[in-house]
């Protein structure tokens, strides 16, 4: 083994049968976590024992040997005098000449010693897993179009060359797959799987027919995709509600908006595969918004998404979108939700921070459990919420309760709503407000008539969605015994099996602005509910 000495690592040099200490050093040292250390294992030896890598990162199954540096009396030892012991060998174990193997996922220490004198590296194991890497995770194709994805199968690092990919299409007689070669037969969508025996993958492709900037800017669902309740004045699409959205495909690097917004707010813009989105502002006024910027030229399909809420006095009124061309969005999915609920369910300080005041800076409905929910299900949505909305009773809002805004389009618009959007699931989140109603001197006798105005409730929904399921939420915002028992009864004289109260545990919080509940919360209940929710699909 070649001789290491490293002339900036301090070496110890303990001398045993010396007459002075300062020449001995300290002659009980037994153990160290230095990179150097020397001491005798007899009276006429100098050792000195150092690693050059004190952490060591490995895969299980992967093996490694030490780089050890070992003299005695300057001149290289063996290394067959050495000791290697592991202190978790399921984690690592180490060979007698100093060769660590990862074995599982973990961490331990590997001590290196020479008689009296040691050294210890650090070893984690990182537990390997299959996966499949796909050259593309999302595309948009025109029809007759053609596109080879490329899979390549790895287990951790190490690519599986000799694995065998199965390729299968959701919607083969709309978008067809063979051995990666995807072809657009239709209009639609569908899901591409690539499997081995251990592991799949996902790519969704969208295939869409061409289309025209004025037949976008008619708004007509055959172009665009539109959620939630909205309409048409002066050939402009109106949207009020929070969470309210559209969804348009374009071709080019950039999408431009012009649309007139009643006061200040937000928009959070999905382009193509990103979940995140990014939060826009918007000032009163009728403007120009580059929606989408500085993309790849090709095909993409935005989504824009309504972060503030109408409590808050702000309307849309979208004129039209401008882009080199166009393409129809795909079909939305079949899967139909309906969001009952007051500012909980509007994302009212949902992005705030205890201790702040409500605004519309620190409130987002694309944040709260409704719509995160709605995108995590990839369903069609409509969100009626409120903020300080009863069911019937009128507390914070002295003329306006859920049971008539629900049969209007958007409380500015008093139109009656068509209830053409006939939901699989109806989420109903009410009664936080009831239960501050109850603390003041009008409400204090409200709590007998709570569940008869709750039941009645329930029965306009279930009239409006005769097949849905209907989840009835409460708690999210603290609970009031009184308020719930009422639900429960309520819930029970409807004698509706299709019906259920709270299905997953919620706590309370209140993390958010002006004491609502806060982003993390928000995650947590859409991903319980979304869980709940595809049990029932």
């Amino acid at each position: 083994m070649k001789k290491f000495l490293c002339c900036f690592l301090a070496t110890i040099t303990l001398c045993a049968g010396m007459a002075t200490s300062l020449s001995c050093g300290n002659a009980n040292t037994k153990e160290s976590d230095s990179s150097v250390l020397s001491a005798p294992s007899s009276a006429e030896e100098k050792v000195s024992l150092s690693l050059k890598r004190m952490l060591y990162n490995l895969e299980d199954g992967q093996s490694t040997a030490l780089q050890i540096e070992f003299t005695i009396n300057g001149a290289e030892g063996d290394l067959t005098a050495l000791t290697f012991t592991s202190n978790a060998p399921t984690v690592a174990t180490v060979s007698e000449d100093g060769v660590v193997t990862g074995v599982a996922g973990g961490k331990t220490t590997v001590t290196v010693a020479y008689g009296e004198t040691s050294v210890k590296a650090t070893i984690k194991v990182t537990q390997r897993e299959y996966k499949i890497e796909l050259s593309e995770e999302y595309l948009i194709l025109p029809i007759s179009a053609e596109k080879q994805l490329t899979a390549t199968a790895y287990y951790g690092k190490t690519e599986l060359t000799d694995a065998t990919l199965t390729w299968t299409s959701s919607a083969p007689s709309v978008i067809s797959v063979e051995n990666g070669l995807i072809k657009a037969l239709g209009e639609g969508r569908a899901t591409l799987t690539v499997a081995t025996e251990k592991v799949s993958a996902t790519v969704q492709v969208f295939s869409v027919k061409e289309a025209t900037e004025e037949q976008v800017n008619t708004f007509n669902e055959e172009y665009v995709n539109i959620y939630g309740r909205s309409y048409f004045i002066n050939d402009s699409l109106n949207l009020d509600h929070a969470a309210n959205g559209i969804e348009v495909g374009f071709v080019g690097s950039s999408l431009q908006l012009t649309m007139n917004s009643t006061n200040k707010g937000y928009m959070r813009v999905f382009v193509d595969d990103n979940l995140a989105g990014r939060r826009m502002e918007l000032s009163a006024g009728l403007k120009d918004y580059t929606v989408a910027g500085g993309l790849e030229e090709g095909y993409h399909l935005v989504r824009i998404v309504k972060c503030t809420e109408e409590q808050q006095n702000a309307y849309w009124s979208i004129q039209g979108f401008h882009a080199d061309a166009f393409f129809a969005a795909p079909k939305k999915s079949e899967l139909k939700i309906e969001f009952i609920g007051d500012s909980i369910t509007a994302g009212h300080g949902s992005i705030g921070s205890y201790g702040q005041q409500h605004t519309v800076d620190n409130s987002d409905a694309s944040m709260a459990y409704a719509y995160l929910t709605a995108k995590a299900l990839q369903a069609d949505y409509s969100i009626v919420a409120y903020s300080g909305i009863c069911t019937k009773a009128y507390h914070w809002l002295t003329n306006l309760n859920m049971a008539t805004l629900y049969e209007r389009i958007s409380n500015r618009n008093s139109g009656a709503y068509a209830f053409d959007f006939d939901a699989d699931i109806v989420v109903l989140n009410l009664g936080t407000n009831e239960a501050s109603y109850l603390n003041t001197s009008n409400g204090a006798s409200y709590g007998g008539q709570f569940p008869v105005d709750y039941q009645a409730f329930l029965a306009t929904v279930r009239e409006k969605h005769p097949n849905a399921h209907i989840i009835c939420l409460y708690g999210m915002g603290g609970v009031s015994p009184l308020i719930r028992t009422g639900i429960q009864t309520a819930i029970a004289n409807m004698a509706d099996t299709n019906i259920v109260f709270n299905p997953f545990e919620i706590i309370s919080d209140s993390s958010g602005g002006n004491n609502h509940p806060g982003s993390t919360a928000h995650q947590t209940w859409a991903n319980d509910l979304t869980a709940y929710i595809q049990t029932l699909l």
